[in-house]
């Protein structure tokens, strides 16, 4: 992650972006969906939407590809798999609503496509940090901008 200043007339935010600044340049500036949010006082986030429906679509996407996700899908068998942010330890139990991502529909051992369901309770900034999940969709996300700039 990278905190940019920005100067808006007499006022500098602080935006909060997973790409880098060749992607940046690449981009010929930051679009919205590269913008995870504006750091406040406190080190608060206030988590920008468009970016958070960015992330989720990303997860509906790479998530069932993954072979992690394939496996434990194998071992369910049937059911609602919970998709949980892994800045959790493992040792936590249950898993805090603010840190479960969303849930996936399984049959038969497989992941039903197009049913991500997002959850509207997931904090980005918890209670153990910010989520995990930008680190490992940001290869997806910042992909996906630079295919959608070229195109």
């Amino acid at each position: 992650m990278r905190v940019l200043d920005i100067r808006r007339g007499d006022s500098v935010q602080r935006i909060v972006t997973y790409l880098t600044e060749a992607e940046v340049e690449r981009l010929r500036g930051l679009p919205p969906e590269g913008v995870i949010g504006v750091l406040h006082e406190r080190q608060t986030l206030q988590v920008n939407a468009v970016f958070r429906e960015f992330l989720h679509a990303a997860i509906a996407q790479c998530a069932p590809r993954d072979p992690a996700m394939r496996e434990l899908a194998a071992v369910q068998g049937d059911g609602r798999m919970v998709y949980v942010d892994s800045r959790v330890p493992e040792s936590i139990q249950p898993v805090p609503e603010e840190d479960v991502l969303g849930w996936f529909l399984v049959r038969a051992g497989h992941i039903v496509e197009g049913s991500y369901l997002p959850n509207p309770g997931h904090r980005m900034q918890g209670t153990h940090g910010l989520s995990a999940a930008i680190a490992a969709m940001r290869p997806a996300m910042a992909a996906e901008l630079l295919r959608r700039e070229t195109s």
